[in-house]
């Protein structure tokens, strides 16, 4: 075989020996312009087809300049070296510098191209902007008010859950938060989200859950509809005291079917279906547990210093019960002091 531009013989390559190929042949092209979507709200990248969160406007540059270079079929890319160079706040050059493999032939060539930065609006933030929503989670607690640290505490939990949603599907997003009710009715982009966040928050706090939908009109020959899922916590939570047949526990445990109580007069364990205690009364939150502190202790009892009153009382110490430290935890009710659980 020999070369038909030179003549030299050999191993050629579309009848051109390896010198004249790669000196007649480009491996790589790419456009003098190549324009770069970017959300002005979310600044997120839209890059082929798919919105795309940066470290910085200089790595989209690079990425939206590789992914736009055109490639000789054929050809292998072997390595990649990108310097962005800002021209203004919303042109960058950007250059690159490649190694290819073509069958046993191996070149570098140099590339050069200006990113212009578009400004736009994505779907998802249109969306949110226009107040979009399919899904409304409302949660309330049954015989009150969700207590100030409560909604907080729920609120950040479903923005967690939300956004290890939306690290999956971005069009997942809280449209609004509004407090009605003494409770919490969050907006969302999706039914399926709210069902998800309605069975994550039922048990994690024992909360019974209800389902109701309105037809809001059809897309695409379907019918739409939009669900509320009611979230109704249990009166009580977490450490709270509560009077079960008059009898004072103190809540250790909620899981999504049961609540583990323990008697305030003996420390005794006991675990009850949550339908059963529809209707307890809270008789004391956690911040209505004092300390006392310890005059005496025998095997049998331990006296302690009424947080109150300043009286000396006389505690049973309950099975098992170990003193740490010169304080022990107690709750007051109808005049009479309880010890409560470490």
């Amino acid at each position: 075989m020999f070369c038909v531009e030179c003549g030299k013989e050999g191993a050629t390559y579309e009848s051109l020996c390896a010198q004249c190929f790669l000196s007649r042949n480009r491996f790589t092209e790419i456009d003098e312009y190549i324009d770069l979507t970017r959300c002005a709200h979310c600044l997120e990248f839209l890059i082929d087809g798919r919105w795309k969160r940066f470290q910085s406007i200089e790595d989209a540059a690079a990425e939206v300049a590789v992914r736009s270079i055109n490639v000789r079929r054929g050809s292998e890319i072997k390595s990649v070296e990108v310097a962005v160079d800002p021209l203004d706040s919303s042109n960058f050059r950007v250059s690159i510098e490649m190694t290819l493999q073509m069958e046993d032939l191996i070149k570098t060539e140099h590339l050069v191209t200006t990113v212009r930065v578009k400004g736009a609006s994505c779907p998802k933030c249109s969306k949110i902007k226009g107040s979009y929503f399919e899904s409304i989670l409302q949660v309330r607690c049954r015989d009150r008010s969700l207590r100030r640290e409560e909604k907080e505490s729920i609120l950040e939990q479903i923005e967690d859950m939300v956004e290890r949603a939306a690290s999956e599907n971005r069009e997942l997003f809280i449209s609004k938060v509004e407090e009605l009710h003494g409770g919490l009715d969050v907006y969302l982009s999706s039914n399926n989200l709210g069902r998800s966040l309605s069975k994550e928050l039922a048990a994690a706090y024992g909360a019974e859950t209800k389902e109701s939908s309105s037809l809001i009109g059809q897309k695409d020959g379907r019918e739409m509809y939009r669900i509320t899922f009611l979230v109704r916590l249990p009166a009580y939570q977490l450490h709270d005291i509560i009077s079960l047949d008059g009898v004072l526990h103190q809540v250790e445990g909620i899981s999504s079917t049961n609540t583990r109580l323990r008697k305030l007069s003996d420390h005794q364990h006991v675990t009850m279906q949550n339908h059963d205690l529809e209707n307890v009364r809270v008789k004391g939150t956690e911040s209505d547990i004092m300390e006392a502190v310890i005059v005496s202790e025998s095997e049998d009892e331990i006296q302690v210093m009424h947080p109150i009153t300043y009286g000396i009382v006389e505690l049973r110490k309950p099975k098992d019960f170990q003193v740490e430290g010169d304080a022990v935890k107690v709750f007051s009710h109808d005049g009479e002091l309880f010890l409560v659980p470490y």
